[in-house]
């Protein structure tokens, strides 16, 4: 081992850090210069703890513990008691003290030294396990999933703690057409929104975020869109393992709250992935099939509204990715998904503002 810093993994509840070596002659502790980082990785954490101090005689590379209170989400020192209590003096006390401190508050963005704030590692313990995803999806992928995307669930959940849910609320969940939705709550009014999306979302990792974007809400309805799991890549699924997932996803929603109605919503034709649309479309009829015959889910469908005469993507209604929809694809979108809402809820927003040629008034019964 080179250098005075080092990344040490650990599986366990204790985070270790290598020699620490206290300088008898710098009774100033900021000649003491910490930096300690941690990370969530696959279920293990990381320690890095840099310093810059000469040896002291009284301390020789003492090594000191942490100990991660999960139930209060708190990291905690733990020192060897017995190889202190001979050897050290009142100064090196107060700097051990000190030291401590320099030590746990740097890693407040990940754990809190107070409790303060929620711990990544304890939003992680919400994940699907294995055996809750058997036959679902494989423990492989569900680990890739963990890793990939548990920053953006991460920032998520910030949300849910800075902002306060509005009541009788829409619950919208999915990927980037949801996130980059950022006027959902205007052009879906009158219902309150809760719009929790992210880039790039499966079906097959939100099985396995669905309870941490779910449970810490409460909400009329749960608005799904997830439109990446069939796009003309080599990581497509078929349509029978999306099938799986869904429903999991539903029973999800379901435990949390069992009167409020899914929605699930079609995935859109794209320009940019059309030689993928005949298998997409096989994709939509499964989540029709599902809407059809489990209670409480109903089906939104959007597709005719995107194609033009051709039954090609309408590509004035996307960016310039030719992925994402522009303001008038948005349009569009919030008004069938407003009225389908209307129809699942027993409402009448009446505040439509697409054309009433591009609404349709065809119905799917909720069962």
């Amino acid at each position: 081992m080179k250098g005075r810093g080092y990344g040490g993994k650990v599986t366990d509840a204790n985070v270790v850090s290598d020699g620490l070596r206290f300088g008898a002659g710098h009774p100033d502790i900021t000649s003491l210069l910490f930096y300690t980082k941690l990370i969530s990785c696959g279920g293990s954490v990381f320690a890095r703890v840099s310093r810059s101090a000469p040896p002291s005689p009284g301390l020789h590379h003492m090594t000191p513990q942490f100990r991660i209170d999960f139930k209060n989400q708190v990291l905690l020192p733990v020192f060897p008691t017995a190889r202190i209590l001979g050897t050290l003096s009142r100064r090196h006390a107060v700097r051990l003290l000190l030291w401590a401190v320099c030590v746990v508050l740097p890693t407040s963005g990940s754990l809190s030294a107070f409790g303060q704030e929620k711990s990544p590692l304890a939003g992680a313990s919400l994940n699907a396990t294995d055996a809750e995803l058997e036959g679902i999806l494989s423990p492989t992928d569900r680990a890739k999933a963990a890793r990939k995307w548990e920053k953006a669930i991460a920032g998520l959940e910030r949300l849910d703690r800075t902002q306060p849910d509005p009541e009788n609320a829409v619950l919208v969940v999915g990927s980037s057409s949801i996130g980059l939705w950022d006027d959902a709550a205007e052009m879906l009014a009158p219902y309150p929104i809760i719009r929790r999306g992210y880039g790039g979302a499966r079906f097959s990792d939100l099985v396995v975020f669905a309870n941490r974007l779910v449970s810490p809400h409460e909400y009329r309805a749960l608005v799904v869109f997830v439109g990446n799991d069939i796009s003309g890549s080599k990581h497509d699924r078929s349509v029978d393992s999306v099938r799986k997932m869904v429903l999991y996803v539903i029973e999800v929603s379901r435990k949390h709250q069992p009167d409020s109605p899914v929605l699930l919503v079609e995935v859109t034709p794209t320009p940019s992935r059309a030689g993928a649309w005949p298998q997409v479309r096989g994709l939509n009829a499964m989540l029709r099939e599902v809407a059809l015959t489990h209670p409480g889910v109903a089906f939104i469908s959007t597709a005719e509204y995107y194609l033009d005469s051709q039954d090609e993507a309408r590509t004035e209604l996307f960016r310039q990715d030719q992925l994402h929809q522009n303001e008038s694809g948005y349009r569009i979108w919030a008004d069938i998904i407003r009225r389908r809402l209307d129809e699942v809820l027993g409402e009448n927003s009446s505040t439509g503002t697409a054309p009433p040629s591009e609404v349709s008034d065809t119905r799917v019964d909720v069962h």
